[in-house]
């Protein structure tokens, strides 16, 4: 079960910089639409899951379908993706702790072609509305350029769903953009 549970964190924050996703239930095309509304957030709802993308960010497709549900949102290098599994265990606690799960990530950051450098910098557990999150803040070096990453770890009904959003280390202005989107998102299962 940890090593699926791994295997799919390890894929979602691997491939975040190479693949595009689908957006879930949404045309792609209604989706940009959405996300491209003036001078406010949209809110995105497929899957089991919602959040709020900042004005700017637009759905991108993904080819080949890799997870059970996956969508991925950019604005120029910043990114927003999501991804759905299924897993075996019914809550994030009987994988591990925040730490244990985050050093996970960060040890397969560690491996992607072009790392050099990964470091977690945060692991914390949240509590919202009754369901249980992980936190996870990490950044990385690479030949492709350094990032920060957040990420926002859950498990309901039977799903994994991993939120992890990228910026430029360079990029003053993504993080409070970024954390807004990470706190904004929310599990209701299927």
């Amino acid at each position: 079960m940890r090593v699926l549970l791994l295997a799919t964190l390890a894929q979602h924050t691997h491939g975040l910089t190479l693949q595009r996703r689908r957006l879930g239930q949404l045309s792609a095309a209604a989706a940009v639409a959405a996300v491209n509304r003036p001078a406010q957030a949209a809110r995105i709802n497929s899957e089991g899951f919602a959040f709020d993308a900042p004005d700017g960010f637009e759905a991108k497709p993904k080819p080949v379908k890799t997870h059970a549900a996956e969508v991925l949102y950019k604005n120029g290098k910043r990114e927003i993706g999501v991804v759905v599994d299924r897993v075996r265990i019914e809550k994030l606690e009987d994988f591990g702790t925040p730490a244990f799960v985050g050093d996970k990530v960060v040890a397969s950051e560690r491996e992607r072609d072009g790392v050099t450098a990964a470091e977690l910098s945060k692991a914390t557990e949240l509590t919202i509305d009754g369901q249980t999150y992980y936190e996870l803040a990490y950044s990385n070096e690479s030949s492709r350029g350094n990032n920060n990453f957040l990420s926002r770890v859950a498990v309901r009904g039977g799903r994994l769903y991993v939120m992890t959003l990228k910026a430029r280390i360079d990029d003053a202005g993504a993080l409070p953009e970024l954390r807004a989107v990470a706190e904004s998102f929310r599990v209701s299962g299927l």
